[in-house]
């Protein structure tokens, strides 16, 4: 995001004003290199074109042009006195405002998606969101930046009155900063804090009902009980104690004892019925209750990401928030025009040359989308080798 120039850095030494080019055109390489793999592998791998991985990809585009666009023309403007024309400081403030607040953006959005994962995972995975629904959420990330400070930034004629500095002319009003800030870095904040607690609470329920599903659960049937019981119930030996005595009262007692053999069987079968379901429902259980310890386990480290999300973004953007306030409420105070607010300004950019290594490269799927990347460069480069050498 353009920050306010002053006479601090251009009045710097030559030589520091190179190293800090260097560091920052470093910083510029990282950006465009980190993000460009992402994109990459989404390209080139169909299995990542998942609804969460358009999201990411959303983010590695805003990211990408931070370091192709914002970057290269701040190094120049600022550090070596570069005078911007009208139209390219306008290009310059609006493109950098709106990569910058739909990463943000797209952050929420990310932080959304993982939060429907687990409070409905079952419609989560169930459903199937069509690409034009993606599509429509990706632009509207765009658009919804571009309206926090586009329309500001037009209106405002700061930039047009040939000054030697390219700087927004709202950054003068307290209130209009209030506002811009608010969208741009409070909101964003508080719902990716209450999606993050959300889901911790969400899991913290389903870890202590499945610890009492798996205290309160059924005990297994064995098939040797069961039998053991239709064998000495059906045929016990107390029932036919003299085998003389059962034949002689036999056609005596028939017609009862047929009815009463039948009964019998009739109620052992159903019992054996019965513990039989007990079995297999148990079986179930058991196998729902691991699927349920996989999910939760999956959950927990979403929970972790975003987590690390938070605090990631927390760090990255507050310190250039307040500062930026203060500046804006006391323009007299010399403090944030130091080398602290140089370094909070700089932090936002950092913040996307984190993000392919916080959420991409930290996933399964797409780490085995770049070996896949790599290793096919690495046999063309060898396939290239050899047909060359022969």
């Amino acid at each position: 995001m353009s920050a306010i120039n002053d006479t601090n850095t251009n009045t710097l030494p030559l030589n520091t004003r190179i190293a800090l080019a260097f560091l920052m055109s470093l910083l510029a390489l990282v950006i465009m290199l980190g993000n460009a793999v992402v994109i990459l592998a989404f390209v080139v791998d169909k299995n990542l074109r998942h609804r969460s991985n358009y999201f990411l990809l959303n983010l590695a585009i805003s990211d990408f042009f931070v370091g192709v666009i914002s970057i290269p023309l701040y190094i120049p403007h600022t550090l070596f006195k570069w005078k911007l024309e009208d139209n390219i400081c306008a290009f310059w403030l609006i493109i950098d405002y709106l990569l910058c607040t739909a990463s943000v953006y797209n952050i929420v959005l990310i932080s959304f998606d993982r939060y429907q994962s687990v409070s409905n995972a079952v419609s989560y995975r169930t459903q199937h969101t069509g690409i034009l629904k993606i599509v429509a959420l990706m632009v509207g990330v765009w658009v919804l930046a571009f309206l926090v400070h586009g329309p500001v930034i037009l209106v405002s004629e700061a930039w047009k009155q040939g000054k030697q500095d390219c700087e927004p002319g709202f950054l003068k009003e307290w209130y209009v900063l209030a506002i811009t800030l608010f969208f741009e870095f409070l909101a964003p904040v508080l719902l990716v804090a209450y999606f993050n607690l959300y889901i911790y609470w969400s899991l913290w329920k389903r870890g202590h009902l499945s610890r009492c599903q798996s205290h309160c659960g059924l005990t297994p049937v064995s098939s040797g009980s069961w039998g053991h019981s239709f064998r000495c119930g059906l045929f016990s030996r107390t029932s036919l104690s003299d085998p003389k005595e059962a034949a002689a009262s036999l056609h005596s007692e028939r017609p009862r004892r047929k009815s009463t053999l039948w009964f019998s069987l009739r109620t052992r079968m159903s019992s054996l019925t019965a513990s039989n379901k007990g079995f297999l429902s148990h079986s179930d259980s058991l196998a729902l209750h691991q699927k349920e310890h996989l999910e939760l386990l999956r959950a927990r480290k979403l929970a972790r990401s975003l987590a690390i999300l938070l605090g990631v973004f927390a760090i990255c953007w507050a310190p250039y928030s307040l500062l930026t306030i203060t500046r804006s409420v006391y323009p007299t105070n010399p403090f944030p025009s130091t080398a602290v607010y140089k370094f909070a300004f700089w932090l936002q950019w950092f913040n996307s040359c984190v993000n392919p290594f916080l959420y991409p490269l930290c996933h399964k799927r797409f780490q085995k989308a770049f070996l896949k990347i790599f290793c096919l460069k690495k046999q063309s480069t060898l396939s290239h080798n050899r047909s060359t050498s022969s």
